[in-house]
């Protein structure tokens, strides 16, 4: 609904439809950035793209789907943007890495940094239940998953996330 009354000219409908899928955007964008202001930047970006494309989007009931299409495609291009500049900067990188970070006790950067190193759909399923507080089922069809296909991936992707923190703090102690 909210679709086509942006499509009717509503630009309000618009910033309620930011609102809903902002978080979730900028999740996707963060995985790939690893950086909140990159991210935010990126997010933006892809909120601008999807309204001059608005007219393009077939299904409106797939519009988080779509959404989370062009941020991948736009953090793809982030990537290969980026990819020269991170050659320029190794020795940089490799010197920072010499320096050894401050021991961490808080659980939610460890639970943050295991989420990113999750297949990206293990990834997307957590981010778009958990952390965004979708319900299951409009988090399925964010995914463009079935009902059952989508339990088995974030079914997956707490196990995966159980196993790598259980390895993880078992490290740290």
């Amino acid at each position: 609904m909210l679709v086509r009354a942006v499509l009717a000219g509503d630009k309000a409908a618009y910033e309620k439809l930011y609102d809903r899928y902002a978080p979730l955007i900028r999740a996707v964008c963060y995985d790939t950035t690893g950086n909140l202001a990159d991210a935010q930047d990126l997010a933006q970006d892809v909120f601008m793209r999807a309204y001059d494309k608005l007219e393009t989007l077939r299904d409106p009931d797939r519009f988080g789907k779509w959404l989370v299409g062009i941020a991948r495609r736009r953090c793809q291009e982030w990537l290969r943007r980026n990819l020269h500049l991170r050659d320029k900067h190794v020795e940089l990188s490799e010197a920072q890495t010499a320096i050894p970070d401050p021991p961490e006790d808080n659980r939610i950067e460890l639970l943050r940094k295991m989420i990113t190193t999750l297949p990206g759909k293990e990834r997307l399923a957590l981010h778009t239940f958990y952390l965004q507080g979708n319900s299951a089922d409009n988090a399925r069809k964010i995914m463009g998953l079935s009902r059952s296909g989508y339990y088995r991936v974030l079914e997956r992707a707490r196990k995966s996330l159980k196993q790598l923190m259980h390895k993880e703090l078992e490290a740290i102690r």
